[in-house]
């Protein structure tokens, strides 16, 4: 799978740095297409999955909209049989040292701000993420032990285009939508947390099918993932 980290890290490198609200950037193509037509086959069951406890994640008639599952050697060995190599394989590429210098050093100016010249041990942690109908984030910043997110989009097809996170300028009455990233098939995008770090998806109407994703979180090694600290 070393080509698989070789081509994300070419995209990482070739994106360009958009300023506002802080930086982030969007990739397409991340995976070759046989990659990404088996990621879509291979994405666990929904039984695989738990929900979230989360406001933004529960109706007002109790319905949860929100499912992830961590990606551990230790829930691999719960997928099919099958499919079990290939996420290991995976679990591999997301977690690897060279991803994360990619993602870092793609912010280095802004980690390096917030850090100086010493900077923490970082770790990486994968989480798939299902989305039901009803399902919204509210404007975030995320917590201040995450250094920064890379989430991977899977659609199957271009009609969830308009599901993609969106990155908001706080104002003194509101929020200010700068721009929705497009969910698109074989897409990502990628952020450094800071005070300024704005975003948020809005509702899924009653109509949508399941929305899939992954995230990778580069978190302060030491105060990383737990299932009570889960908001993206």
């Amino acid at each position: 799978m070393q080509s698989v980290i070789d081509r994300l890290i070419e995209r990482i490198k070739a994106s360009q740095i958009d300023p506002n609200p802080s930086e982030n950037i969007y990739l397409e193509d991340v995976f070759t297409a046989e990659i990404y037509k088996e990621i879509l086959t291979r994405l666990p069951d929904d039984d695989d999955y738990h929900f979230i406890e989360h406001p933004d994640a529960i109706l007002p008639d109790g319905t949860k909209t929100r499912k992830l599952l961590d990606l551990t050697d230790e829930t691999i060995l719960m997928l099919k049989p099958w499919d079990q190599d290939f996420w290991r394989q995976m679990k591999n590429v997301f977690t690897s040292k060279e991803l994360l210098q990619a993602i870092t050093q793609k912010f280095h100016e802004r980690i390096q701000k917030r850090f100086g010249e010493t900077w923490p041990e970082m770790i990486t942690v994968p989480i798939f993420y299902r989305d039901y109908p009803g399902y919204f984030i509210s404007p975030h910043t995320d917590a201040p032990f995450k250094i920064a997110t890379m989430q991977f989009y899977f659609p199957s097809d271009m009609s969830q285009i308009h599901l993609g996170t969106s990155f908001l300028q706080k104002e003194p009455s509101e929020f200010r939508v700068l721009k929705t990233n497009q969910f698109k098939p074989n897409s990502a995008y990628a952020f450094v947390r800071t005070d300024e770090s704005w975003h948020a998806v809005k509702r899924m109407a009653v109509h949508e099918r399941k929305r899939n994703s992954l995230a990778l979180t580069i978190y302060e090694k030491g105060k990383e993932y737990n299932s009570s600290k889960v908001y993206l």
